[in-house]
């Protein structure tokens, strides 16, 4: 992945991703028990976003989730070079919408949606929701962070800016432990939902 081919999330989108990466991160954690999705279908999910996006940091950290879940390395060496051909038929869509959720900047679409629930039914299809919004935050984050580095080393990315290399990873590790503990807290009231009616819930 070079440097030039990756996504510049600006600050704007970053606040968005980090409400909705805390929203994800916390469905997934009390969801845990129910076993719903395990943790290669999960993995694969992230990898093929953070493919999409860009990011450098995420697709070394997530390849070494990816490793200890029991995925081999030409599977995920394949999901990172954009090729499907390994992933498994039950997983394809999954994928597929992932790959179109990172495309679409977090904006795929209703028959997108349609079709996730089609074939996984509501609850797991908000699960996979919760993964794309999780990995999508963290590569917002990530990218940055690289972006920054490589001015460092007067490699700059001319689509970027100093303003969002400090401030996408600075709001990141700030709101996302407060967001985190607000989803946690309204967790014990309500049932968190990313899909609603077939559409995503953006507030």
């Amino acid at each position: 992945m070079s440097n030039n081919s990756s996504r510049v999330f600006t600050v704007r989108e970053q606040l968005k991703n980090i409400y909705r990466g805390a929203k994800g991160f916390v469905l997934l954690r009390t969801s845990r028990k129910k076993r719903i999705m395990n943790k290669m279908f999960k993995e694969r999910i992230m990898l093929a976003i953070t493919e999409v996006n860009g990011c450098t940091m995420c697709s070394y950290v997530h390849t070494k989730i990816a490793l200890s879940s029991g995925m081999s390395k030409d599977d995920i060496l394949k999901i990172l070079d954009g090729d499907s051909s390994n992933i498994p038929v039950n997983e394809a869509v999954a994928i597929i919408f992932g790959q179109n959720f990172a495309y679409s900047k977090e904006n795929p679409g209703e028959e997108a949606i349609d079709r996730l629930i089609e074939d996984y039914g509501f609850e797991k299809s908000n699960l996979i929701l919760a993964a794309c919004n999780m990995i999508t935050m963290t590569n917002g984050m990530g990218t940055s962070m690289d972006f920054f580095y490589n001015r460092l080393r007067f490699k700059r990315n001319k689509k970027s800016n100093l303003i969002i290399e400090i401030l996408n990873p600075l709001l990141t590790m700030l709101l996302f432990p407060f967001f985190t503990l607000y989803f946690y807290v309204f967790h014990f009231f309500a049932n968190i939902q990313i899909i609603k009616q077939k559409k995503l819930i953006v507030e």
